[in-house]
């Protein structure tokens, strides 16, 4: 037993010898400056030999010349208001805690250091906010919603931010819509500032300009079909048809299409006094209207435009197809604002009944039109 004895100290003798040279070596490097190198040269003995004391001691004490290093250049970094290089450094700080807890090396914390970062983190919340708002007061909205940003994401709760970026937001959509109002253009006045209400609704007087947009945007419009006779006649559509049923069916799908887009602005004047047209161009000898007529159903109507539809080509049975012409037309000018054809292929419908969806497709798209008619642009 006792040769067994010597001939393990002899064989441990040269792996001792290396963790002391290793340790040896770390202290140099230690000596030298070079903390991180000497910390690996620590660790790697320690490593090999875990209950070696003077490589876990020099783990800790470097680590902890290491993190004092760092904290101090941090705490420069923020007290010269530097903060961005003082969370550079705070952050490599804490890494080097994160380490040190995980080898269990019980390393010293600055309390100073979060302090430090504490106060300059709300200077530079401060400075911030203070840039925003000097951006606001010479206008630079965007450049003010920027920077309130920036705020916002470090205090969520800074209500002064979260006030001077909605002030951004809509400062400058609430000039716009002044303007375009002293230039006349109430429905884009109404458009703009309607983003304004929507977001705050107690604005300054955004609501009560709101309304008095509204007023001078809203437009009265008629619906008055124009009756084609061709169509019902030889080889025109479906056989049987009654004169002028398509009309009205087209007729009733537009005018909901219309109803549809749920536009405040669009008024639409819906009498009894439609149907009456229609029969009385059929009555006709041509069984159509010129403008002029068409003008004055509206004028009878009681709107300032009036929107007339002549269905030019229709086949719901062999080609499926549709061509639709609308006119919208100024009653008290008798101008033409707006005229369009509207084409409806087979490709565009699928099954069921074509009919339906030929009349569907066109009436949509005919009320597609009017939404995007504005009778104040020139």
């Amino acid at each position: 037993m006792r040769i067994t004895a010597a001939l393990l100290t002899l064989l441990l003798l040269p792996a001792c010898g290396g963790v002391r040279k290793q340790v040896r070596d770390a202290e140099l490097l230690e000596q030298g400056g070079m903390l991180e190198k000497a910390y690996d040269a620590f660790a790697a003995a320690h490593e090999r030999r875990p209950n070696d004391a003077a490589a876990l001691v020099g783990m800790r004490r470097v680590a902890q010349a290491r993190y004092d290093r760092l904290a101090q250049q941090a705490s420069e970094r923020y007290m010269a208001g530097d903060r961005d290089g003082g969370d550079r450094l705070y952050a490599e700080a804490q890494r080097i805690l994160r380490v040190g807890e995980q080898e269990r090396l019980e390393l010293h914390v600055d309390p100073l250091l979060e302090q430090r970062r504490t106060s300059a983190r709300e200077r530079w919340v401060n400075d911030t906010y203070q840039a925003a708002l000097a951006a606001f007061q010479a206008d630079r909205f965007e450049e003010s919603r920027r920077l309130c940003s920036e705020v916002l994401r470090e205090e969520r709760e800074h209500t002064e931010a979260q006030y001077l970026a909605r002030m951004a937001e809509l400062e400058p959509r609430y000039r716009e819509a002044r303007y375009a109002a002293e230039l006349g253009l109430w429905r884009t006045a109404f458009r703009t500032l309607e983003r304004v209400t929507d977001k705050d609704p107690g604005y300054k007087d955004a609501w009560t300009e709101l309304e008095r947009y509204r007023r001078a945007a809203t437009w009265t419009l008629a619906y008055v079909p124009v009756y084609n006779g061709h169509l019902y006649q030889g080889s025109g559509i479906v056989t049987g048809a009654v004169p002028g049923s398509i009309e009205t069916q087209l007729g009733a799908a537009v005018k909901q299409a219309v109803l549809d887009l749920d536009d405040p602005l669009i008024v639409l004047v819906d009498r009894e006094n439609t149907e009456q047209i229609l029969a009385e161009q059929q009555r006709s000898m041509e069984g159509t209207y010129d403008d002029a007529h068409v003008v004055e159903a509206g004028k009878l109507l009681g709107a300032r435009y009036v929107l007339s539809v002549r269905i030019l080509r229709f086949d719901d049975i062999f080609s499926k197809q549709a061509e639709v012409q609308a006119v919208l037309l100024d009653t008290e000018t008798g101008a033409i604002r707006l005229s369009e054809v509207v084409r409806v292929n087979k490709e565009e419908i699928g099954r069921g009944a074509p009919r339906a969806q030929l009349i569907d497709r066109a009436a949509k798209r005919i009320a597609a039109q009017v939404g995007a008619f504005d009778p104040f642009k020139r």
